[in-house]
């Protein structure tokens, strides 16, 4: 399954545009979890459970990201901040036990015309040839129109291979710049393209030069196109017990199987795997390496 011909190597950037310091309360037990939020973090945190040493990514949180900081660091997972003041969001969620769950978050982070053009820098700075970035999230609010779209050609021309798993103009932007990899789910595929047919979906999401466009399809497992090749896996039948991160479980599993020269189609299988075991823990992007066994 090789990017563009070329197996990557290099470091994996994880950017949380937008995170987020969740509180989740179950029900019928009333036990409340805290975590550091964002699927940028959540997929970082998944690589270094499975021995990938992830950069988890957020621009600067001051004071009210104190918590989210040292949730991340009991994780283990290497948190860089840029140095452009945003911010962090709180979350509060109600997890039913029939799985069914109900989100609160507050308003968007916010970031100026003069702090995009920082981020930008900070990237095009510190990504080498053969780092992978995985951008994955809503975003900050603010960026001018086509800034992503522009960073992301100009990264892939140093031999950057990029992930976006995002929605609406993020991943527009993403998917005309021909990003090497579109990740989605099927309300976010539907959102970006203004189509709910899944095959007119995939076929707008895939830019010139895309290498893979994985949608997700909750219980039903994913659909993707590699290389020109379409795919359907189908998910394992399981109970449920929070999907919250199991997607950002299928991002990790891409990016594993991409760095150990896996097949496309055991890569797709086993991201629909862990995938499915995310659902039934509870437990965000912790599942164990040994569930990676083929």
């Amino acid at each position: 399954m090789p990017i563009r011909g070329k197996r990557s190597r290099g470091r994996v950037w994880c950017y949380t545009p937008n995170p987020v310091f969740e509180t989740k309360i179950e029900a019928p037990s009333s036990r409340i979890v805290s975590s550091a939020g964002g699927k940028g973090h959540n997929v970082a945190r998944q690589l270094t459970r499975w021995g990938v040493p992830a950069i988890s990514v957020i621009c600067e949180c001051g004071a009210e990201g104190k918590d989210w900081i040292g949730h991340a660091k009991k994780e283990g997972v290497k948190v860089l901040q840029i140095p452009v003041r945003a911010g962090m969001r709180q979350g509060w969620s109600l997890v039913e036990k029939d799985a069914k769950r109900i989100d609160f978050f507050a308003k968007d982070l916010k970031v100026g015309k003069s702090g995009w053009e920082k981020i930008r820098d900070f990237w095009v700075q510190h990504l080498k040839p053969g780092d992978w970035w995985v951008v994955a999230g809503s975003s900050a609010i603010g960026w001018p129109k086509g800034w992503w779209r522009e960073l992301i050609r100009d990264l892939e021309k140093k031999g950057v291979t990029v992930l976006v798993d995002s929605r609406g103009a993020l991943l527009r932007e993403a998917v005309e710049a021909g990003a090497d990899w579109i990740k989605c789910n099927l309300a976010e595929a539907g959102q970006t393209t203004g189509v709910r047919d899944i095959e007119r979906c995939m076929a707008k999401l895939v830019g010139s030069g895309t290498t893979g466009v994985v949608v997700t399809l909750g219980k039903d497992g994913l659909v993707a196109e590699v290389n020109g090749t379409p795919f359907f896996i189908r998910a394992p039948k399981v109970n449920v017990r929070d999907a919250t991160g199991a997607g950002d479980v299928v991002t990790a599993a891409l990016i594993f199987g991409e760095l150990h020269g896996w097949t496309t189609d055991r890569t797709l299988r086993i991201a629909t795997r862990v995938a499915a075991r995310n659902a039934t823990s509870g437990v965000t992007a912790g599942v164990p390496r040994t569930c990676l066994r083929d």
